[in-house]
């Protein structure tokens, strides 16, 4: 009997090691998928710092090497199609951004804004020939070299004098007018009442800030060496009246403008932190929103705006009215926007598959995921985009549907093949979250030639300000955090239309001010930075001042 319990006994306790092994194992398991999540958000944060910041797929991806099956056709059928799509493309000219430099170095579109000096080396008038003693005749020149001199920035003071004039006559017994009458010669309104602040001085301080991304704090040691005692406050302030009385109104009839005239717009926001908003925390997070024309568009415009929250009322503000296509990335709050055809991003979704694939003992990505499958897909829709780029919009079209719609479905397929398997990975959950909600707005680009696959030029026109962010770190005020907004439109504006940055701003700042109504609309058309009214100084032509460069030349 004693044995039988002791039996019974061991059995009762190996069923509870069973149990306690099957637990344990449940543990590891579940302790395994988690570290392996850490590990991909860990591999995200490694190359956000020190990654390359242009995203591509990994070269040991490429198609040569994969042996992954279509959906819809056969591997010769796939050689067919991307042989069809070569076939398609084959007379496209591929445009070079290339800027022209010449031998000197000089940008050729900036040529106007160089002085032109000539250095001639003669030889004694009494020389005479080595040779023969006899008289020298000057028969031509030589261009030997050219080079580049640095002349220092220098501040100059201009003294501002009314003269007064008095009639000779008024006054006089014999005059119609018993009392002195005194004429003051006409002179143009400060930039700001009781201020020695310049347009020029205030186009260089929101040049080094907006442009080149020097905080106030480091520009008052610049204008100290200078020789001007400048503090930071006071710079300050000038930004934020100038921004207030004249730069702001600029601002949103470009915005007005952008929404009236373009086909399509890109829409995106970014943070900033504002330390005194009214009821906030000065660590919470405000947004910039910024809104950006269409690439083939008549009027090529950026739009930042401030806001202290990132609601779907931003955006319907950001798109008011707006009848026409806009693409963002998956936020939900780009829903509410109403009337307005809506597409999304794919570099968003390609980004997530991207994070989502694991990487083995070399930190190199593991083959043979589902997401590395996925990745494939959305690889070969951006193969094709890029050599769609520079057709008509109809022509695009017409091969998007031929060629990237299958691809397309085999997306959505991969999608619904993957999604019924048991996932662990929680980056690869969100990508596949993502696809499911935003399937339509993506597949948007298959429905009008104009829509592209990406917001790579709104996320261009943000990095400048991400950038700078960490130079000065935060607006002290919701003034300031405007100001930043406006300052950055025309910044951005200007750069897509090849305007001079310093000479745009300081032309505003010359001209605004002496308008009687600096708020008028009608006026202040001529001063967005599309207009054709800029003068020649601000959007000279390059071919213009190549002539002036090679008749200088010439000359020598």
């Amino acid at each position: 009997m004693d044995y039988e319990k002791k039996i019974k006994d061991l059995e009762v306790e190996k069923k509870e090691l069973e149990t306690k092994i099957k637990q344990l194992q449940e543990e590891n398991r579940l302790k395994d998928i988690k570290i392996e999540n850490m590990n991909l958000t860990l591999n995200k944060f490694r190359k956000m710092i020190f990654g390359p910041g242009r995203e591509r797929t990994p070269e040991s991806f490429s198609e040569q090497e994969s042996d992954q099956l279509s959906f819809f056709c056969d591997k010769e059928e796939e050689k067919h199609t991307l042989e069809e799509i070569q076939e398609a493309v084959k007379e496209i000219t591929v445009k070079l951004h290339k800027r022209k430099i010449n031998k000197a170095g000089i940008r050729e579109d900036k040529l106007k804004d160089f002085d032109f000096e000539i250095e001639e080396y003669d030889i004694d008038s009494e020389e005479k020939c080595d040779i023969c003693e006899g008289k020298l005749v000057k028969v031509g020149k030589k261009l030997v070299r050219q080079r580049v001199e640095y002349i220092p920035a220098k501040l100059s003071v201009v003294s501002v004098y009314q003269n007064t004039y008095k009639c000779i006559s008024c006054g006089n017994k014999d005059s119609g007018n018993p009392n002195d009458h005194f004429v003051k010669a006409a002179i143009p309104r400060p930039l700001l009442n009781h201020s020695f602040v310049s347009a020029s001085l205030a186009a260089q301080i929101i040049y080094q800030k907006y442009f080149m991304g020097m905080p106030l704090n480091r520009q008052e040691k610049f204008w100290y060496d200078l020789g001007l005692a400048l503090p930071r406050g006071t710079m300050a302030s000038w930004c934020n009246k100038l921004t207030e009385y004249y730069l702001k109104p600029v601002r949103d009839l470009m915005h007005k403008e952008i929404l009236a005239e373009n086909e399509l717009v890109q829409v995106d926001e970014t943070r900033i932190q504002c330390n005194k908003e009214k009821g906030r925390a000065p660590s919470t997070d405000s947004f910039m929103w910024v809104l950006h024309s269409g690439e083939n568009e008549e009027k090529r415009g950026v739009v930042f705006k401030y806001s202290p929250s990132r609601s779907s009322e931003m955006a319907k503000s950001m798109l008011e009215n707006y009848k026409g296509i806009f693409v963002t990335d998956g936020y939900s709050g780009y829903n509410a926007v109403p009337e307005a055809l809506h597409a999304e991003c794919w570099a968003h979704f390609r980004r997530k598959l991207l994070d989502s694939i694991p990487l083995d003992g070399n930190k190199k990505p593991i083959k043979g995921t589902a997401a590395e499958e996925g990745l494939k897909y959305v690889k070969r829709l951006f193969e094709i985009e890029e050599e769609l780029s520079d057709m008509p919009d109809d022509e695009r079209l017409e091969k998007r549907n031929k060629f990237s719609r299958p691809i397309y479905e085999e997306i959505l397929a991969w999608h619904e093949k993957t999604s019924q398997k048991i996932i662990t990975n929680e980056k690869l959950k969100e990508a596949l979250t993502y696809i499911k909600n935003q399937h339509v707005e993506l597949g948007q680009f298959l429905n009008d030639g104009r829509i592209p696959l990406t917001t790579n030029l709104v996320e261009r026109s943000i990095r400048p300000f991400a950038v700078h962010r960490r130079a000065w770190l935060f607006a002290d005020t919701p003034a300031g955090a405007v100001c930043n907004a406006v300052m950055y439109s025309l910044v951005e504006s200007a750069g897509i239309n090849n305007l001079n940055l310093f000479k745009y701003i300081e032309y505003l700042l010359t001209e605004l001010p002496q308008l009687e109504n600096p708020a008028d609309k009608e006026q202040l058309k001529q001063y967005l930075p599309w207009s054709e009214s800029l003068p020649a100084f601000v959007r000279g032509s390059a071919s213009e001042v190549l002539k002036v460069n090679k008749d200088l030349l010439a000359n020598k």
